[in-house]
């Protein structure tokens, strides 16, 4: 695997599909942590549309959270900021040149590596 698919893929599955797992989970009310259980009990109790909207809305935030993480990483690269992401001895922005676009589109990381494909916003 090239080290920008790499890296894509450590990203979509360490970062966006364990946020969205978290989520899910806790419709599901899975989570046992004493210090979640109040805001789970609420989310539990929505009703199916609340949760179908609140799903929506958590991978949104996610994949805005995700763009605005590439993009300040290339831009981090660009203004020679002193912050490269290196992965197999080549930094992933020198070698996309538009970062925050790699996560998106039918050949895009998350199409590619991601559990949840089919949550990306549209």
């Amino acid at each position: 695997m090239d080290p920008l698919d790499k890296f894509g893929e450590f990203v979509i599955t360490k970062l966006r599909d364990r946020a969205i797992e978290q989520h899910l989970r806790m419709q599901e009310g899975h989570w046992k942590s004493p210090a979640i259980q109040e805001l789970q009990r609420e989310v539990v109790a929505l009703s199916p549309e609340q949760k179908e909207l609140l799903r929506h809305v958590v991978v949104d935030v996610v994949d805005t959270a995700l763009h605005d993480l590439l993009f300040a990483i290339q831009e981090a690269h660009d203004t020679d900021a002193g912050i490269e992401v290196t992965v197999d001895g080549e930094n992933v922005a020198e070698v996309s040149g538009m970062l925050q676009g790699e996560h998106l589109g039918e050949d895009g990381w998350i199409t590619k590596f991601s559990r949840y494909p089919h949550l990306r916003k549209a």
